[in-house]
């Protein structure tokens, strides 16, 4: 190897070896050059001031420093450009990435190149936090010695010359210091020949006990004892009245070892107030029997005493005393209350208002009188008495006032409200639109009569007098009054007596309907009555009359194809015996419905009598469920019968099972093959039940409202495949309603029926005919 390479090789060897020792170096270096810009030679620069690399190079190295410590820091470096100095030595604050400040101890060498300067920076941050702590301890400590100084210096005045007794005493309540005032109370010339003693020594057992007891709970608890009012009593008899604070005394561990108290003299206070509250007992007792609230309050409104509050407020007195008396008044009261307080000092005299409470909503009314010492205001009292049933019934009566005029005027009839000298008071609205006179045209009853109508004038005025003679309503009276117009109109007077006017005059209503249209409407309805009346009497005489003529040839008809059909006068064949069945069938359909028209017409014609007898609900029933049954058996559908009980009816038997008949016959008819029907009777006390349900094809909603009209069926293509004349239904109503009950249904298309009758188990005394005239109507 030749001698030039081997220094090469050992000159790269130290190089790597610097640059080594730079990485892992805490301190951190660069280069600054003349022109001010700053070159980082190891990575502490980014570690401590968190900036990156390329920041730290892109500027110039001034611009990282305090801006309190670049014109020192700058001159410092200037010194080495100079070549003043070749190396100086500084502190100052440099700016991190955070813009937070750090302090560095920096050391500036001129480079031998002469064109820049080397810097190394050392973090002293946590140094000069430390020192500073250290000046602050310093510069506290004197300040407390000074302080501590003038605390002793008060302390000894204070314990010189202060009236209140202070003493300290051990854990064992011994004396270790009292003060001047105490020393003078003991007797002793010198504070300290108390050190060492106890209250023992100086007061009575029984008080010096006491005071031991209160001692050891504050060593034992840690909690102070507070203006506590306690007697004295001295060996020589003397009684003084002391308020006393005992604190414990603690060690710098917190460590309880001892205890300090201050007592104050307040003997000619504490008989003072005993005086006082001797005084306040007797007005307490005086104001506490009454039942008014009695309260005081001060020049600004703040309560200083109160009685009693009322229950419902939640609140006790204490709990509002203090307080200001505004807080308890809504804001528009407040007005009130400040204006009695002027008139009070303003005249001396006690002042009345009223006012309402905030939190209970009462009304009181309350008396304000002065409260004085020695010739000076210096408070209020006040008695207030709850009114609040008053209130409200003025309120009520207010409102029920105004209502009622409300309602007189507004009200759809004719209303006069008049006094019995025959003032009028108030007319409705609709009394002016019927009339057109208003309550300036009729100030009185004679005015209105003279303007009505001069006939009616007695007929009204008796109304009237017999009105102001009785003591409840006048009967109405039909009148004819005359409009402003001039138009006739017939009047149904209501009158009634509304009390006393406070002038002790009777006051009465009257009520007017117009009744003219209904008159003459009530004439045309009895016209129109009276010819219904006689067509319907033509009607049902006529239809009595035809059915009973139709039914004698229809019975001979239907007899003599029974002996055809029974080949009692020859044989027929068969086809000769079809033809007489069809007759047969024929006549038997036609029978029933002039039969059923027959029943209409009598019940209609008032004709139909029931005959009544006592006999058993489900015996009668289960007849007709026998018949019944016999009906269902080719349909092949169940019949049911349910009962909770028998019991006796007294009804007509015979129209009792026609109702059953008629509606088990249509539940069979109108209930497809293999359905259901079922009968529930239900009987209670005075009446009887009975639903008849069934699966069949049900009831539209719309078409039930026809089910018992007569000669009408909901369904004409119904009607042509299940067959009837509609007057099953009907019929069945009817002789219902003759036994005084009801029937009802409900039904859905599709889903069956449920019809469902009561009837009473006893018929009234009043006998058929109010049952008859129900029926029909």
């Amino acid at each position: 190897m030749k001698p030039n390479d081997t220094t090469r090789k050992e000159q790269t060897v130290d190089s790597i070896d610097f640059d080594d020792l730079l990485g892992i170096s805490t301190d951190m270096f660069a280069r600054i050059s003349c022109d001010g810009s700053f070159t980082p030679l190891n990575s502490a620069w980014a570690d401590t001031l968190g900036f990156k690399e390329l920041e730290l190079q892109n500027q110039a190295w001034s611009a990282f420093v305090h801006p309190e410590d670049q014109q020192k820091a700058i001159a410092e470096i200037e010194k080495v450009e100079t070549g003043e100095n070749h190396k100086v030595a500084f502190e100052s604050r440099f700016r991190c990435q955070d813009e937070s400040y750090k302090w560095f101890r920096c050391c500036v060498t001129k480079s031998y190149e002469k064109r820049h300067c080397y810097l190394v920076a050392t973090d002293i941050s946590r140094q000069k936090q430390l020192e500073a702590r250290v000046k602050e301890g310093e510069i506290r400590f004197q300040q407390l010695v000074v302080q501590h100084a003038q605390e002793s210096d008060l302390f000894h005045t204070l314990m010189e010359n202060t009236p209140d007794h202070i003493y300290f005493k051990d854990r064992e309540s011994r004396f270790i210091r009292i003060n001047r005032s105490l020393a003078d109370q003991f007797g002793l010339e010198n504070p300290m020949n108390a050190v060492r003693k106890t209250d023992f020594d100086f007061f009575t057992r029984e008080h010096a006990q006491q005071a031991y007891q209160d001692e050891q709970n504050v060593i034992k608890t840690g909690k102070p004892i507070e203006g506590k009012q306690e007697k004295e009593t001295w060996p020589d008899e003397q009684d003084t009245w002391v308020s006393t604070t005992k604190v414990p005394i603690r060690d710098r561990e917190g460590r309880i070892i001892g205890t300090c108290g201050i007592s104050r003299d307040i003997t000619e206070y504490y008989r003072a107030q005993q005086a006082l509250r001797d005084s306040e007992a007797n007005w307490r007792s005086l104001v506490e029997s009454v039942p008014d609230i009695i309260s005081t309050i001060d020049l600004d409104y703040r309560i200083e005493f109160i009685n009693r509050l009322p229950l419902t407020l939640g609140l006790k007195p204490q709990d509002i005393v203090g307080r200001s008396v505004f807080d308890f008044l809504p804001e528009e009261h407040h007005g009130r209350l400040k204006a009695a307080c002027a008139k009070v000092i303003e005249t001396g005299e006690v002042a009345a208002y009223e006012v309402q409470g905030l939190i209970s909503e009462y009304w009181y009314a309350s008396c304000l009188g002065p409260i004085q010492r020695d010739g000076e205001l210096i408070g209020f009292v006040m008695a207030s008495t709850n009114i609040t049933d008053r209130k409200r019934a003025e309120v009520e009566l207010q409102q029920s006032e105004e209502r009622f005029r409300r309602a007189v005027l507004n009200a759809p009839l004719p209303i006069m409200i008049h006094a019995e000298d025959g003032e009028v008071l108030q007319i409705s609205r609709a009394w002016t639109e019927l009339t057109g006179y208003t309550l300036e045209d009729i100030p009185t009853i004679t005015n209105w009569l003279a303007w009505t109508n001069d006939q009616e004038s007695d007929g009204i005025e008796t109304h009237l007098e017999q009105l102001y003679g009785s003591t409840g309503r006048v009967v109405e009276g039909e009148y004819e009054v005359v409009t402003k117009a001039g138009k006739k109109q017939i009047w149904e007077f209501s009158s009634s007596l509304l009390g006393a006017l406070p002038d002790k005059r009777q006051l009465g209503i009257s009520m007017a309907l117009n009744v003219t249209e209904r008159i003459k409407t009530q004439k045309v309805m009895q016209r129109a009555m009276e010819t219904a009346e006689q067509a319907s009497r033509a009607k049902s005489d006529f239809l009595a009359n035809m059915s009973h003529e139709l039914r004698t040839p229809l019975n001979a008809i239907i007899g003599f194809a029974e002996i055809l059909r029974d080949e009692l006068v020859g044989s027929v064949n068969t086809e000769q015996k079809e033809c007489i069945n069809d007759i047969h069938i024929s006549g038997q359909h036609l029978l029933e419905m002039i039969n059923d028209i027959l029943d209409l017409s009598k019940i209609e014609a008032g004709k139909m009598v029931l005959q009544l007898e006592e006999f058993s609900i489900v015996e009668v029933v289960e007849e007709v469920n026998a018949i019944i049954t016999a009906l269902a058996v080719k349909k092949n559908l169940d019949i049911t019968l349910t009962y909770n009980r028998d019991y006796m009816i007294e009804a007509d038997r015979v129209k009792f099972k026609q109702v059953f008949y008629n509606l088990l016959s249509n539940a069979v008819k109108f209930t497809p093959e293999g359905g259901k029907i079922t009968t529930q009777l239900e009987v209670t006390a005075t009446e009887l039940r009975a639903e008849v349900i069934d699966t069949g094809i049900g009831i539209a909603e719309a078409d039930q409202a026809k089910l018992f009209a007569p000669f009408t069926q909901i369904d004409t293509s119904k009607s042509r495949r299940y067959g009837g004349t509609g007057l099953g239904l009907a019929l069945t109503r009817r002789l219902i309603m003759l036994h005084g009950g009801e029937i009802s249904v409900k039904s859905q298309e599709g889903n069956g029926s449920n019809f469902t009758l009561q009837l009473p188990l006893r018929q009234l005394a009043r006998g058929t005919e109010a049952n008859l005239d129900q029926a029909l109507s």
